[in-house]
């Protein structure tokens, strides 16, 4: 110490004046630095509290959202499910109304062929009844017709028996036609007329019936409406000579006639008066003057034929004299009067049926008319709710805009009150500025990068340096956890090399669209956190971990190197944690004497090129680096430097390295011999920013005896205190241990001091073994680390490990433990007490219940994960700000390393805004 104190004093022998004024400085800076010091502390602690609180707001926020969208579904399947029954009972009732129509349909048909059945049935009898009559009439008036027919020729009267011999057979086979169905009843002719005798003109003798061709039966409507029209003019034939047609044939024109060509024995003209006669309309039948003059064609007989020349004018008149009055007889008045009523009913029937076809949809629409008002009535409520609900929807986000526009006069109006008081009694302008403040981005991926796999160093080629393996039985890993949301959602996670080649992945990425959801609760509604552990074995050189955000703020997780060796130069443990890239960077306790390597790795994981700058201390002060001032980095871009060869032989050194450009990450490898005998490796950690108080957890000191007999042959191997001094002023320093009862007795030099930008160390070897927090409190900025020792045979290898200062946990952080060693956790609360809630991970990702951890002020304690499970892979911790914690892993009984407690994740930096001058 001695020592210390001349080089403290160097200065002041040639320059006395300039040391009394350096120290009538010193209390004053003191005092600054301690100011600020406790400033940032306060603004640590508020920043924290307000992280915590808008954590707490976010999840608050997304419990909501996802109770307000769970409520809004279930609203949404309630009106869905209405609208499924309202639509399934108007397909009912509809199909009820299809199937009472149908029925009805089906009934009216089946009345309208009843009705035609009878028409049909009531036609036939009439018309076998009017056949009856006239046959027997036709018969009676026979015989008077022949009686008084002359002699005829013989050629003659045979051609007329051939002639009334076919009319018979005619008559025979028109009788035997079909009557049963409606349109045969009316379409078949009366041949009973055919057998009735009537003398034919003498002008025209009969045609014989074999010489006629036969015609069908029936006649289409059309023919008899023409024949009808015909009957209405009157015949030139009929007024030259026409037998008159005998009243019994009138119930003929009922039906359609045969054509008069088929008449047996009739003329010519006789035949087209007989066809008029026979097809005339039927409201023409009553008028007797039309009537009688017509003639029936198949009146005419074989008599006719066989009448003399002489005779047939006489005959022909006689017959005129006697039809006539046949003609006006009651019996065929009454045959017409049938005819006409057969008609009527007819006509009647057809409009009836013709008006119930018309009214029958009519008639079957009020048999449903009370459902269907009903289901109306339901689909308009239905109708008018889903309007309502639209119209809702639409409107709620201008109900917003125009509350949140309100709110904004409001804001504004306020403001531009307060502004014109201000305006009217003006403060006086304020001589300092205010703090600077801290504009949150929104969360990215966050990246960290994990150091490379130690290696020997073989030697440098021109600036680049070699290496090699330095063990055969090496086990290499890296290890990350990645924490879920209240939705059980686990963040997409991956490694990669530095410039993103060669990637694993380690969790599956969720869509981006769904990741910036913020859900507090998961598709069923239940809320709970679950989390992924991932091991990648022998992963060599640099690896870069990325973590997925969720809900638009950074995710739980982080990821650590762990190396061990069990022979080679490399034998040992060594853990760190992998870390997010920054501009700045400080190592405090590097060493370069002989026997120990110092290998700096500066990585570039960003985009952009950077522009590094390294400045070195050592006990002497600052090292002349001129060619570490301007080293380049492009993207992706990973550099080795050994220190060494920029400061020889230095048991102390210290590092500060700055970025001008992209953000960098910086890692020490260190690694020492013992000439032949390996006597440590550990990656150094990086420092807390410089600060006036530091505070160094997890210090672990072997047992005196130990540490006696290793450091026997070598004084250095005992544990260290490195303290650098970062101004010019140098700084003066004292040194507190606690332990878990409080401050921890020990006598230290009350004059501990680091001369201008140089290095201090103070040996530690008079505390017991165990875990501690190392405290150091200065009158100017500083970094410290604490050199730890594990080992007991000089012989044997030994091991090392680097515990450097630390900065307090702010909100809530996962850590995997060493899958080499055994980890425990010591944390330390120091200006006053400390809560922290310890939630154990195990192997197959499920969250143990959390722990309580209660930390008196002024004291540290340690926390063992295999207490709560022996499958212990990793620990979450949430904190209030005022903890600081570290890992420490111990492997065989030489072998130990130290890994920094990791920072939230923030995903991406915020933006500094001055506000003030």
């Amino acid at each position: 110490m001695s020592d210390e104190k001349n080089v403290n004093s160097a200065d002041s022998a040639d320059k006395p004046e300039s040391k009394a004024s350096e120290q009538s400085k010193h209390p004053m800076s003191a005092a600054l630095t301690r100011a600020e010091e406790k400033a940032a502390k306060i603004k640590a602690k508020i920043d924290a509290k307000l992280d915590k609180a808008r954590a707490k707001e976010a999840t608050q926020r997304a419990k909501a959202d996802a109770k307000n969208a769970a409520e809004s579904e279930k609203v949404q399947k309630a009106q869905q499910e209405a609208d499924a029954k309202a639509e399934a009972k108007a397909e009912k009732a509809r199909l009820a109304q299809q199937e009472a129509d149908a029925a009805e349909k089906a009934k009216a048909d089946k009345k309208a062929e009843a009705l035609a059945a009878k028409q049909a049935e009531a036609e036939q009898k009439a018309a076998a009844k009017a056949e009856k009559k006239p046959t027997a009439q036709n018969q009676s008036e026979q015989k008077p017709a022949v009686t008084p027919a002359p002699v005829a020729d013989p050629d003659k009267a045979e051609k007329s028996d051939q002639a009334d011999k076919s009319a018979k057979d005619e008559k025979s086979e028109t009788i035997q036609q079909p009557e049963t169905s409606q349109k045969s009843a009316t379409s078949v002719p009366l041949a009973v007329s055919n057998t009735e005798p009537a003398n034919a003109p003498a002008q025209e003798p009969a045609k014989p019936v074999a010489a006629q061709k036969p015609e069908p039966v029936a006649h289409k409507a059309e023919e008899h409406k023409h024949a009808s029209h015909k009957a209405e003019e009157p015949s030139h034939a009929s007024h030259k000579a026409e037998p008159q047609q005998d009243e019994t044939s009138k119930p003929a024109q009922l039906v359609a006639p045969l054509p008069a060509s088929q008449q047996p024995g009739a003329p010519v003209a006789a035949d087209k008066a007989s066809d008029s006669a026979a097809t005339k309309d039927p409201e023409s039948a009553p008028q007797p003057a039309k009537s009688s003059a017509t003639p029936a064609a198949g009146t005419a007989t074989v008599a006719g034929a066989t009448a003399a020349a002489g005779g047939v004018a006489a005959s022909n008149s006689a017959d005129e004299k006697n039809q006539v009055p046949a003609a006006q007889e009651p019996e065929d008045a009454q045959a017409a009067k049938r005819r006409r009523k057969l008609e009527k009913i007819r006509a009647a029937e057809a409009a009836k049926e013709e008006q119930s076809q018309k009214s029958e949809p009519v008639a079957t629409v009020p048999a449903s008319e009370p459902k269907d008002s009903k289901v109306s009535a339901r689909r308009r409520k239905l109708e008018k709710a889903r309007i309502a609900a639209s119209k809702d929807a639409a409107t709620a986000p201008t109900r917003k805009k125009t509350g949140a526009v309100l709110l904004s006069l409001a804001a504004v109006v306020a403001a531009c009150a307060v502004v014109g008081g201000g305006s009217i009694i003006a403060p006086k302008a304020a001589e300092s500025t205010l703090p600077a403040a801290v504009t949150n981005l929104p969360a990215g991926d966050a990246t960290s990068i994990c150091a490379s796999t130690p290696q020997l160093l073989k030697g440098v080629d021109g600036t680049d340096p070699q290496f090699a393996a330095g063990a055969k039985n090496v086990n290499s890993n890296v290890r990350s956890i990645a924490v879920s949301d209240l939705a059980k959602r686990i963040p997409g996670s991956l490694v990669a090399k530095l410039d993103g080649s060669s990637p694993r992945t380690l969790t599956k990425r969720i869509k981006e669209a769904e990741a910036v959801e913020a859900r507090g609760a998961d598709d069923a509604g239940q809320t709970g956190r679950v989390s992924k552990i991932s091991t990648l074995n022998n992963v060599e050189g640099i690896q870069s971990y990325s973590l997925q955000p969720l809900g638009g703020l950074a995710s739980e997780g982080s990821a650590l190197r762990s190396y061990q060796a069990s022979d080679g130069d490399l034998e040992g443990l060594a853990t760190a944690t992998c870390q997010a890239p920054a501009s700045n960077w400080r190592f405090t306790g590097l060493q370069t004497s002989t026997g120990s390597t110092s290998v700096m790795h500066l990585s570039n994981p960003t985009h952009t090129t950077a522009q590094v700058a390294l400045q070195l201390r050592g006990p002497d002060g600052l090292i002349d680096t001129p060619t570490l001032q301007s080293i380049v980095l492009a993207p992706g871009e990973d550099k080795a430097l050994v220190l060494g060869g920029y400061a020889q032989n230095m048991g102390s050194v210290s590092a500060e390295v700055t970025s001008v450009g992209g953000k960098i990450t910086a890692t020490v490898q260190q690694a020492a011999l013992r000439g032949l005998t390996p006597s440590g490796v550990d990656f150094v950690g990086a420092n807390a920013s410089a600060s006036n108080s530091q505070v160094i957890p997890g210090v672990w000191i072997d047992s005196k005896e130990n540490i006696s007999s290793l450091s026997k042959d070598d004084s250095s191997l005992v544990p260290q205190l490195h303290v650098s001094a970062t101004g010019s002023s140098g700084a003066g320093y004292k040194v507190k241990v606690l332990g878990e009862n409080g401050e921890v007795a020990a006598s230290f030099d009350e004059n501990l001091a680091a001369a201008s930008n140089a290095t201090s160390v103070v040996d530690l070897k008079q505390l017991a073994g165990g875990y501690y927090t190392v405290v150091v409190e200065s009158d100017a900025p500083v970094t410290a680390a604490v050199r730890m020792v594990r080992g007991a045979n000089p012989k044997d290898s030994s091991d090392t490990a680097w515990a450097a200062s630390s900065n307090v946990l702010a909100g809530t952080q996962a850590m995997p433990i060493s899958a080499n060693g055994t980890g425990k956790f010591a944390l330390a609360a120091v200006d006053s007490d400390s809560s922290v809630e310890a939630t154990v991970v195990t192997k197959d990702g499920k969250l143990q219940k959390a722990k309580k951890l209660q930390i008196d002020a002024g004291s540290s304690i340690v926390f063992d994960p295999k207490s709560v499970s022996d499958d212990a892979q990793a620990v979450i911790f949430s904190t209030d700000a005022n903890t600081y914690i570290a890992q420490v892993a111990l492997g065989s009984d030489r072998s130990i390393a130290w890994a920094a407690m990791p920072q939230a994740n923030a995903g991406r930096d915020g933006i500094v805004v001055n506000i003030g001058g």
